[in-house]
């Protein structure tokens, strides 16, 4: 049987060589908030649920359980917990061969535009591979599974109704409620958001070498989830948070004019990081004059609070988060800077 690969999981960068990510995700060793789940599956294995929904934010490791759930499932040599590296099978994952894994995402076209559904094409030809009969498992991965769009979701629904034996199908999704009802319902429901703080905290903490403070930091604008948090540590934005703040004290005290620093920082980081940048930055703001949490805990604010209004918070938030949404729109940079740093001067308190 031919591996139907419709597209690469969003995990996986098209550019990466597949010997380069594959192993890592197929074999590496469980996350600690994923254990309970897979100790439930295991016990049950092999009357698995045909269809499982592994949900939770992006960056708590969904894609990651779904390869190594295929992994051991296919591999002809699995101890208990993984799956053993080294059988056929396992080299067929390694070598992105293996002929019951069937992979279905958002297609990407010849010029590498990805599409924004999953289509009912995809789920048609999805319908010979689980009907096929012969030895071991097949495995079908869906991600991300929230966006089926309404045609595939019922072409979806047929195969779950009428399951074929040893097909397990797994569903990745960020946002599960954004699958039909009728779909949810025909699947197992594996909740792999549902992280304990303490225990994300250590993780990010052991993983990255930080200390409490910079790990609470960084797990709190990646919105609780470990993975994320680490993924956010590398990113540029994050490690320039105190020289924008120096900056935007400077612009906001009169020491600098906005078109100076507009060109400044335009240098430093493309639009959408510092649209990135600058939203956490109001958000703590706002959190200061409304009495919440903020999520920077390491960052001296209070001075910020003092120049702005709430009012004048909410419009500066909300017009960064429609630029943020209107990213894939022909916007000028330069012109989106300069007008962003100009408004920062203007709200502020005289």
């Amino acid at each position: 049987m031919r591996l139907m690969r419709r597209c690469l999981p969003d995990s996986m960068s098209k550019a990466q060589p597949i010997s380069s990510t594959v192993p890592r995700q197929y074999f590496a060793p469980l996350l600690p908030w994923q254990r309970p789940h897979w100790q439930r599956l295991r016990q049950r294995y092999p009357q698995l649920a045909h269809g499982l929904l592994l949900s939770g934010a992006a960056g708590v490791g969904k894609r990651l359980f779904a390869d190594r759930l295929a992994a051991w499932l296919l591999c002809e040599q699995q101890t208990a917990d993984q799956a053993c590296g080294h059988c056929q099978s396992c080299q067929w994952l390694i070598a992105d061969t293996h002929p019951n894994l069937l992979r279905i995402s958002r297609e990407i076209d010849p010029k590498g535009k990805q599409s924004q559904q999953i289509k009912i094409d995809q789920i048609r030809e999805l319908m010979p591979f689980v009907q096929q009969t012969g030895h071991g498992w097949r495995v079908v991965i869906i991600e991300p599974a929230d966006c089926l769009n309404h045609a595939a979701s019922n072409a979806l629904l047929k195969t779950l109704e009428e399951p074929s034996e040893r097909v397990l199908l797994l569903l990745v999704a960020d946002q599960a409620l954004q699958l039909s009802a009728t779909i949810r319902s025909r699947l197992q429901q594996v909740p792999l958001g549902r992280i304990a703080h303490d225990q994300a905290l250590a993780y990010v903490q052991d993983e990255a070498q930080l200390n409490h403070t910079a790990a609470t930091v960084a797990l709190n604008l990646a919105g609780g989830a470990p993975l994320a948090a680490l993924q956010l540590l590398a990113a540029e934005w994050y490690a320039l948070r105190v020289a924008w703040l120096h900056d935007w004290q400077a612009l906001v005290s009169g020491r600098i004019a906005a078109v100076t620093l507009s060109q400044h920082w335009q240098k430093k980081l493309s639009l959408p990081d510092w649209l990135r940048l600058l939203q956490v930055m109001l958000r703590d703001v706002q959190a200061l004059h409304t009495g919440q949490s903020i999520q920077q805990l390491d960052l001296d604010l209070t001075a910020m609070q003092q120049q702005y209004s709430i009012a004048s918070l909410w419009v500066l938030y909300d017009q960064v988060l429609q630029l943020t949404a209107g990213q894939a729109q022909h916007v000028q940079p330069a012109l989106v800077y300069d007008s962003l740093m100009q408004q920062l001067v203007n709200d502020c308190v005289a």
